[in-house]
């Protein structure tokens, strides 16, 4: 009787053992998978950051690259006003074209895309005057 009385409590601390065992395999199994998620979390925080940083260059780099033509298309538009002629008003569709390209493929805000609208209108326009005047030389 005692002996079955052993090998029963043997066997119950052995369940216990591989219970225990088990429980620990399972800690250390979630360690490892709160340890991943961490490490993913890490790094979507890191890209979301890159991203938004490279968002706002690229936002200053658009809106400097704008004052820069619209400050030039001004340069221009003197020129022409003081009389140097088809040259310069080449020069100038030639260089909003380009800006329109540009801003065609890059910015999509709204006010952006009313903008380039009109300028893209402008220069068609400014395409068919001079193939109007070239027509009347």
């Amino acid at each position: 009787m005692a002996e079955m009385l052993t090998d029963l409590l043997q066997n119950i601390y052995k369940r216990i053992a591989q219970l225990g065992a088990s429980i620990q395999q399972l800690n250390d199994s979630l360690n490892q998978l709160n340890k991943n998620i961490e490490e993913k979390i890490s790094n979507l925080t890191n890209k979301l950051e890159e991203f938004s940083n490279e968002i706002n260059l690229t936002q200053t780099k658009h809106i400097d690259a704008v004052k820069e033509i619209g400050a030039e298309t001004t340069r221009e538009l003197k020129i022409i006003q003081d009389g140097l002629g088809l040259d310069a008003l080449k020069n100038l569709i030639k260089k909003l074209e380009d800006f329109s390209n540009l801003s065609e493929g890059i910015l999509n805000q709204d006010t952006v895309n009313l903008l380039l609208s009109e300028a893209i209108d402008s220069v068609k326009i400014l395409k068919e005057s001079l193939k109007e005047e070239e027509v009347v030389e």
